[in-house]
């Protein structure tokens, strides 16, 4: 029998692990640092204060006070392999020394679907927000993550969508927008490899949608010096794997180099008995394909099948 157990799997920041995890992200310094600066805006209320304090402190913004009802809600999407789920369970810990406060994260498990039953997968969405407003306290930050969101979040408009996943989805919507009104410090991370087919409804929820993309050619240099740490690498040396990489039919992605390429190379070395470096791992990018991109579908074409 199917165990439909929901596990949020709570995990408390800051780590060590996690913040190493964290710095270990390269390439995407600026999506980094962008959810770090929104997620201590809406989760510590000193920040927005104290901005506002120093900045407008006899006005009343319109703005300001929006931004303490709305939803805060927080949307990754992009190709798979450029570091959004990666992200988001890593970004609690340098957040958690930011604000000098405990985060708790807390993720949806991969059968939030459930085994579809009538009535399921909105019972299951519903009770893994109970959860967490009961666990969190009114003093305490919490972030919940849900990776393929996709999954549960599908455009309405489309028609074949099943009335179970209408249900669905009117009720993650409607578990959105009771965060504030439960007066609960609680940020929600929906991450997505199909943006293209998430409901409009989520999109203007979203506070901040950030988009991953393969490291272009400016920034795969940055990524090499980085799997090469140890080594020394010489400016030529980078330059030559840049061009190595960036003649292939399309991108790798961050996770192509960083651990697939990379651990080729040490594999190889190890096998040839020769050291690990520059050498070893342009002759294996020379070898290995980049990761098929993500077929974008559209709402239009899903609905012609």
């Amino acid at each position: 029998m199917e165990n439909n157990t929901i596990n949020l799997n709570p995990q408390k920041h800051p780590q060590k692990r996690s913040e190493e995890g964290f710095n270990n992200l390269v390439g995407i310094e600026e999506l980094k640092e962008k959810l770090l600066q929104t997620l201590a805006i809406l989760l510590d209320d000193s920040t927005l204060n104290n901005w506002q304090q120093k900045h407008h402190p006899k006005q009343k913004l319109f703005v300001v006070e929006r931004l303490k009802s709305g939803v805060p809600l927080i949307i990754l999407s992009g190709e798979v392999g450029c570091g959004k789920t990666a992200l988001a369970h890593t970004v609690a810990s340098p957040l958690a020394k930011k604000i000098k406060k405990e985060v708790t994260v807390y993720e949806t498990p991969s059968n939030i679907r459930g085994g579809g039953m009538v009535g399921e997968i909105s019972n299951r969405i519903s009770e893994s927000f109970k959860i967490v407003a009961q666990e969190l306290e009114e003093a305490q930050q919490g972030i919940l993550i849900i990776d393929e969101a996709d999954d549960i979040g599908t455009s309405r408009a489309q028609n074949q969508a099943h009335h179970e996943d209408r249900t669905g989805l009117n009720t993650l919507i409607k578990e959105l927008d009771q965060i504030r009104l439960n007066r609960k410090k609680l940020a929600v991370i929906l991450i997505t490899n199909r943006v293209e087919v998430l409901d409009p409804a989520l999109l203007r929820r979203a506070g901040l949608h950030l988009k991953f993309e393969r490291p272009k050619k400016g920034q795969l240099a940055d990524v090499f010096e980085h799997v090469l740490k140890g080594t020394n690498p010489t400016a030529p040396e980078l330059k030559e794997l840049t061009t190595t990489a960036a003649n292939k039919s399309h991108s790798f992605s961050y996770s192509d180099l960083i651990q697939r390429a990379a651990e080729i190379s040490l594999y190889n070395a190890i096998q040839n008995d020769q050291a690990f470096g520059a050498k070893v791992l342009n002759e294996v990018l020379k070898d290995i394909d980049p990761t098929p991109l993500i077929e974008k579908p559209t709402i239009e074409n899903m609905n012609k099948k």
